[in-house]
Formats: structure tokens, C-alpha cells, sequence
């Protein structure tokens, strides 16, 4: 009975491991912390070590080279087996380590290692540390260690958990720009962190492109799953929307649906969902409190596409209204979210210095590659969104 209990221990602390969707090799991060312990303890080694199936690698390495070994060779495997803070002042005479490689051949003396666990309390890898001298660890250096290790714990779980929230993030909008019968359609999406409340979307059927963009209120987490929330709704809109249903009805109908929840969440969301013709160049469109979409016209003359209508989730019974205007040959259209207005010189008169961007580049991507390299150069302060619609002259 206790072999099985083992055995199904460590299938499931696999399991754990496998679902981080580290890399398997090191990362920058993890070696950051290692080479602090190191220099902290001024000791010979430290690591972040994963066991990986009958193997072990390593995160985060400092003092060696940090190459993949046979789990059964490492310090950390009986570490992860006692479940435990293990210190060992000498490991030549502690049988439980006296015969490992990097006692035998290497010298190693002294070791400290803090299992480190996901929420479920699996451990999922080892802190530790090395040394060749003989030593112990007084209470203050434990509890040092153990900061340390939390602060590697943090890393491995929620900034991988960030990361891999803001691949999939990253994978719900739209895979490549619409490009047909000279129109070109194209948007990119710069969180603040790793996730973020802007969402924007596009897709093209029976000669209608529809196309929106949401700024949910906040960053981070919170604003990403209410995000994800808004663009489903809106993208269900979307058979509608292409066969000539009001956009007033439709977004008034996506309201309905989400107010209950952005009022509990004490949230709100702005949005700019449009329809285009692509036949004739006409587009309709509702502006839920952006404002920030900009015509520039082939004549240089420019047009903000906006309404008096509210955000999404202020007013419980409230309701949207369709606007339409042309978008012509030669026109182009840019929508973004606000957070491009920390970017841009005047913000007060945005539409000027939005304008000249637009006009710098002679097609969507080159203008949206643009728009990201000020977020990266600046340091952006919020998520920063854009669509752009160019029609060739």
C-alpha cells in the first residue's frame, strides 16, 4: 500500500511539473536568483532543480555548467523524497549522500535544499545550494534561504502561470491581417503585463469585414478574463452584424449579457465595434465610449469616428446607436485604445500626432510595427491596442 501511495504521489507531482510548460532549459530569470544565493552564501553552487521524469535539469543555475543529469545523481532528488528542508553540513559522511557524483568527484561538502510546490502543494522543484566547505546553516541563513526559495517558488508558478496566460491570450486574436480587393485589415495588442484588458478582433464574410476593439478598465489578470468575456460576446454578434442587423441592437444585446457581471466585478468596458462593405466602402459603426478612432482621408483631411453613447457596464438599462460614414479609396482608419495616448507628444490633441503616424506608413504593418516599438521604447503604462484599416487609392 505505501509503494502505491508513492507511486501515484509521483505520477501527480509530474503531472504538476509537466503542466508548468517550462521550456527545459535555463531561463534568465531563474539564473538571476540562483547567482544571488550563490553570492549571498558566498557557496560554490546554487540551482533551481526540476525533476523531469528519471531526470533533472535546471531552471536557473549558477557555478556550473547546469547540464541535465540522472535524477538519481542529485542532491535534490532526496530532497523532493523527504518533502522537506534538508541541510547537510557534510555530505561525505551522510549516507543519504555520500555516494553522489558531486560528493565523490566534485568535492561537494555542504548543501541546502527547499522543496518548492505549486498552489496544490507539489513539489515541483528544488532551491538549493552547494558548497565544498564544511558547514551549517545558523537560523538567520535558513530563513534567508527559504526567502530566497520564495522568490523562486513565485517565478516558477505565477510568472509561468502569467506567461503561458499571455501565449493563449495572445492566440485568441486573429492569426493574419485580411487583405482583399484592395483593403487591408491588420491589429496587434501590447499588454502592460503579461495580460491585459484590450481585446480586438476582425474577421471578413459575404463582403462585410467586422471589426472591433474593447479596453476593459484595469490591467492584469482580472481585466483579461472580463476581456475574454467581451470579445466572445461580440464575436457572437458576428452573423448578425455581416447579414445588416443594427449595431446598435447587437451591442445593446452584448450589454445586456455582460452588464450583470462588469457591475459586479465594479468594472466597465469601452468598445468600438464596426461593419465595413468592402464592395462600396460603407461603414457603420458604435462608439461605447472610446472615442479614439481616427479617418485620416485621402485628401489629408481627418474625420474622429465617436458618439455620445456610454461604456458598456455604467448604466444597467442603457442603449447604442448606429453611426455610418465612407471609408473611400485612398482613405485609412486607425482605432486604438488609450493607452497610445501616453505615447504620442500632444495628447490633449491626439488626432494630430496620430495622424502623421498613420500618414508615415504606407501599409498596416509597418504603421501596427510602429505602434509597438513606442510601446517597448517608452515604457507603456497600459495595455496599448490598435486596429488599422488602409483602402488603397
Amino acid at each position: 500500500m505505501g509503494h502505491d501511495v508513492v507511486e501515484s504521489g509521483e505520477r501527480r507531482r509530474q503531472r504538476a511539473v509537466e503542466s508548468l510548460g517550462l521550456t527545459g532549459r535555463s531561463e534568465e530569470r531563474f539564473d538571476r536568483i540562483a547567482r544571488l544565493a550563490r553570492k549571498v552564501f558566498d557557496a560554490e553552487w546554487s540551482s533551481i532543480t526540476v525533476l523531469d521524469g528519471d531526470q533533472a535539469w535546471f531552471p536557473g543555475a549558477a557555478g556550473f555548467p547546469g547540464e541535465r543529469m540522472a535524477r538519481d545523481q542529485t542532491f535534490c532528488d532526496r530532497t523532493t523524497r523527504a518533502g522537506e528542508v534538508v541541510l547537510v553540513a557534510d555530505a561525505s559522511k551522510d549516507e543519504r549522500f555520500a555516494d553522489l557524483p558531486a560528493v565523490v568527484e566534485r568535492g561537494i561538502r555542504s548543501y541546502a535544499g527547499v522543496p518548492l510546490r505549486d498552489p496544490g502543494g507539489n513539489i515541483i522543484a528544488v532551491f538549493c545550494i552547494y558548497d565544498r566547505a564544511v558547514r551549517t546553516f545558523d537560523e538567520e541563513e535558513v530563513q534567508t534561504l527559504e526567502d530566497l526559495a520564495a522568490w523562486a517558488q513565485q517565478e516558477l508558478v505565477s510568472s509561468t502561470e502569467m506567461t503561458r496566460a499571455g501565449q493563449v491570450q495572445a492566440s485568441m486574436q486573429p492569426s493574419r491581417p485580411i487583405q482583399v480587393d484592395g483593403w487591408e485589415v491588420n491589429g496587434t495588442c501590447v499588454p502592460a503585463l503579461a495580460v491585459g484588458g484590450d481585446h480586438f478582433d476582425y474577421a471578413v464574410q459575404n463582403g462585410i469585414a467586422h471589426l472591433g476593439l474593447g479596453d476593459v478598465m484595469g490591467k492584469g489578470t482580472g481585466a483579461a478574463l472580463l476581456g475574454a468575456g467581451v470579445r466572445a460576446a461580440v464575436r457572437g454578434t458576428h452573423e448578425a452584424v455581416v447579414s445588416g442587423v443594427d449595431l446598435g441592437v447587437t451591442v445593446t444585446q452584448v450589454a445586456r449579457r455582460l452588464t450583470p457581471d462588469l457591475m459586479r466585478a465594479e468594472s466597465f468596458v469601452t468598445l468600438f465595434d464596426a461593419a465595413i462593405d468592402l464592395d462600396d466602402g460603407y461603414l457603420r459603426y458604435v462608439d461605447a465610449g472610446m472615442g479614439l478612432c481616427l479617418v485620416v482621408r485621402a485628401d489629408g483631411t481627418l474625420d474622429r469616428l465617436d458618439s455620445d453613447d456610454l461604456p458598456l457596464g455604467v448604466l444597467p438599462d442603457d442603449h447604442w446607436s448606429e453611426q455610418s460614414t465612407t471609408l473611400r479609396p485612398g482613405d485609412r482608419m486607425l482605432l486604438f485604445s488609450d493607452g497610445l495616448l501616453d505615447l504620442v507628444e500632444d495628447p490633449e490633441h491626439w488626432w494630430e500626432p496620430v495622424a502623421e503616424l498613420v500618414l508615415a506608413h504606407e501599409d498596416t504593418t509597418s504603421l501596427l510595427s510602429a505602434i509597438v516599438r513606442m510601446a517597448v521604447d517608452q515604457v507603456q503604462l497600459d495595455d496599448v491596442t490598435a486596429v488599422a484599416v488602409f483602402r488603397r487609392p
